[in-house]
């Protein structure tokens, strides 16, 4: 490719780029459809060149072409078209933490729960946790009766517990803790 003339077609330059992620991998939101329990992703890939024709001719001046294909985000396969996908996926994958816990991102608690820095605790066999919040407070947490110490829980009893039952519980469905059996999920 020569580098003194500039690409044709530089739009899909100002989508925000991962060092890590090749063009391959990039995925954009709002194109994803459900069919025969597969959970397709349009991913976008810009080849160089110029784009194939059954004619064999060059009906482009530009250095690259989009193309667009279908991958399933359960089994992987990839597909040219969604129309293609015409089995069921045989490989669902299983609910993540959140979903089997029946959390929603979108609820402040739990976003709380993943992402302030709070020390949970197992020290004994048996339902109770301990948790370290970030101010330095610890609360007890009793994983079967769902119930904690924390002011929060113990004024609002909020759906789903407060921020310190849903860390203990994603943290034992994620295999981080063990149960309160002393077993670790896998």
């Amino acid at each position: 490719m020569s580098t003194n003339r500039p690409l044709q077609s530089d739009s899909h330059r100002d989508q925000p780029t991962n060092e890590y992620a090749s063009d391959r991998d990039r995925s954009y939101p709002g194109d994803i459809a459900r069919l025969n329990g597969h959970e397709l992703v349009a991913i976008d890939e810009w080849l160089p060149g110029a784009e194939p024709t059954p004619y064999e001719l060059n009906l482009t001046d530009g250095y690259e072409y989009r193309t667009r294909y279908w991958r399933c985000r359960k089994c992987g396969q990839e597909r040219n078209h969604r129309d293609e996908f015409s089995t069921p996926c045989d490989n669902p994958q299983p609910p993540t933490a959140l979903e089997a816990g029946g959390y929603s991102i979108d609820d402040p608690r739990t976003r709380r729960a993943l992402n302030e820095e709070l020390d949970v605790r197992f020290a004994t066999m048996g339902p109770i946790y301990e948790v370290e919040s970030e101010s330095g407070a610890t609360y007890e947490v009793d994983i079967e009766a769902t119930t904690g110490t924390c002011p929060d829980f113990e004024q609002r009893q909020p759906d789903n517990g407060c921020k310190h039952l849903r860390r203990v519980d994603l943290e034992i469905r994620t295999g981080l803790l063990p149960a309160p059996d002393g077993t670790f999920s896998r």
